[in-house]
């Protein structure tokens, strides 16, 4: 599989180089050139801080080659019906946006750390996977807050582990 990561707004480079990283088990990966986050993206305004709307990055990174788009942003993303989201993607679309706006607050590490469970997550929902509910290690467990992410583990259980091999396989990988 062939996924590009793009940034949108000023994301941290030692980000982008650790999730460069941690997915080359996953994918051929290449870095894409770092855009600014359009004006013409839905937004609202949460508590005095802007949140952009998680699905308006499809539009942005439908020019972009790959089996897999990863969108990598600093701003704060919101979905329909939730407060904030950390990540976006469609059930077996291209598609995947994650933000680090709420990831960096405890440290370096931290950052990284929930950085590449929250890429590989929404990955795992391009490859046909759904929430784990019932395995908090399982990287495809919901992550309503932190400590969710926190506390679950960075790899497929065995369950998702083969959806997601069927997927790659697939795709030629």
């Amino acid at each position: 599989m062939n996924l590009t990561i793009k940034p949108f707004g000023r994301v941290n480079p030692k980000v982008l180089e650790h999730l460069c990283e941690e997915l080359h088990d996953m994918a051929e990966v290449s870095l894409s050139a770092p855009q600014t986050v359009p004006d013409s993206f839905v937004r609202r305004n949460r508590d005095g801080q802007d949140q952009y709307l998680a699905t308006e990055f499809e539009k942005a990174m439908a020019p972009e080659k790959g089996d897999r788009v990863l969108a990598v942003t600093d701003v704060d993303l919101f979905d329909h019906g939730l407060n904030f989201v950390f990540g976006h993607a469609t059930i077996r679309d291209r598609f995947a946006v994650i933000s680090i706006a709420r990831f960096g607050s405890d440290g370096p590490e931290k950052l990284l750390e929930r950085s590449a469970k929250t890429a590989i997550h929404e990955l795992g929902h391009t490859l046909g996977l759904y929430h784990d509910d019932a395995n908090l290690d399982c990287v495809m467990h919901f992550s309503e807050k932190l400590e969710d992410t926190d506390r679950k583990g960075r790899a497929f259980c065995t369950r998702c582990n083969a959806v997601a091999a069927s997927t790659l396989s697939r795709l030629g990988t």
